[in-house]
């Protein structure tokens, strides 16, 4: 539109851009950031109001709205799509993050180590393997079992983890209050292992694997382990905590090359 008064003349632009309506005034001269924006997304920009054309034409609205972000979408696309790479991206992304928490989990035993005095860390000092209520290392024998029933295993062990941990680390906040650094990586391990363990329970449910069967409630058996803690004296519990830091990293580091097994480029 134009409003005429004497000699001076002040033009007005409306144009619909993505659904949304923006308006411009401007006193002949093209701002520089609207230059910037023609240039780059190749507009070309405003026409001049001439007699006889119309004001769509005149106002060159077409070249200012930009071409749609998606291309149409096509209905048989969808059938011809293998889920193959996206299976292979989600072992991938799984299987590094197994490595990562590899490495996160041996520091944490090195820093459990660290702060529980002689004789744990001391040359030859090889203390009791306590059993753990629900809870055990890798079979000798896990590697042989298919990598399905070999994830499983690791899922449902990542599942009992982070309750074990929260007692650890409940435990060590009352016998090294001041070892923060200790408290927030048991802390941190918890819930690493439980995002490592849905990661898991994805790939699983993406081979088409059959879902476990109904398991005890892992927080009753860490309410037990917490209640014998209390009862077992400083030495056992910080047994049992070296213990239940061991396993994490046994677990997590069983878990990475059950899905190198998967990952592309891992042994067939």
């Amino acid at each position: 539109m134009i409003w005429g008064q004497g000699t001076h003349f002040r033009r007005t632009t409306v144009w619909q851009m993505s659904g949304a309506l923006f308006s411009l005034s401007w006193n002949g001269t093209e701002p520089a950031w609207l230059k910037r924006w023609r240039i780059q997304s190749g507009a070309s920009g405003f026409r001049k109001s001439q007699p006889g054309r119309s004001g769509q034409e005149a106002r060159g609205w077409g070249a200012l709205i930009p071409p749609p972000l998606f291309p149409p979408e096509d209905p048989q696309a969808d059938s011809s799509i293998s889920p193959l790479p996206h299976l292979e991206s989600k072992i991938q992304q799984t299987h590094s993050l197994a490595r990562l928490l590899t490495k996160y989990a041996e520091q944490l035993l090195q820093e459990y180590v660290q702060h529980q005095g002689d004789p744990f860390g001391l040359p030859g000092f090889s203390p009791p393997r306590l059993p753990v209520a629900d809870l055990s290392a890798p079979a000798p024998g896990h590697a042989g079992l298919p990598v399905p029933e070999r994830l499983r295993l690791d899922e449902a062990a990542l599942a009992a983890l982070p309750p074990l941990l929260d007692v650890v680390r409940r435990r060590q906040a009352e016998l090294n209050p001041r070892a923060l650094r200790l408290l927030r990586r048991l802390e941190d391990a918890a819930r690493q292992a439980r995002a490592l363990g849905a990661a898991v329970e994805a790939v699983l449910a993406a081979l088409g694997a059959e879902t476990r069967g109904p398991q005890p409630e892992p927080a009753a058996a860490a309410a037990a382990i917490a209640a014998a803690t209390v009862t077992a004296g400083v030495f056992p519990a910080k047994v049992l905590g070296l213990r239940v830091c061991g396993l994490y990293r046994e677990w997590v580091s069983r878990t990475e090359a059950d899905l190198g097994q998967l990952a592309p480029g891992g042994p067939a």
